[in-house]
């Protein structure tokens, strides 16, 4: 259907890229979470981890990075300054945590 695929989060882009790339190497924590929750029938019994808090007021969005208060990576940077979205690879991404190689 597509040959490309954008993840939104409180409507923005976090992540964009051709589908095969996007799905196989997902850079963004919140596009990891989001195929994370895709139930997987070789991985019956297999533990997975929540995202955690909850969703922010999409009228009142955090300051920095929007997906802050739910990232496990998020630091201090992340709190004060909005992600540029940036190439990295074949995908396009938003996020302090993969510019600097924390994950």
């Amino acid at each position: 259907m597509s040959d490309s695929v954008g993840v939104m989060y409180l409507g923005r882009i976090v992540e964009i890229g051709a589908k095969r790339a996007l799905f196989e190497a997902p850079r963004h924590p919140y596009t990891r979470m989001l195929l994370d929750a895709i139930p997987q029938m070789h991985a019956v019994g297999r533990a997975r981890t929540p995202v955690q808090g909850e969703v922010p007021n999409p009228l009142s969005p955090p300051a920095g990075c929007t997906f802050h208060p739910r990232c496990p990576h998020a630091n201090e940077r992340c709190r004060a300054e909005r992600p540029a979205l940036l190439s990295v690879g074949d995908i396009r991404v938003a996020c302090h945590a993969v510019e600097e190689g924390r994950i």
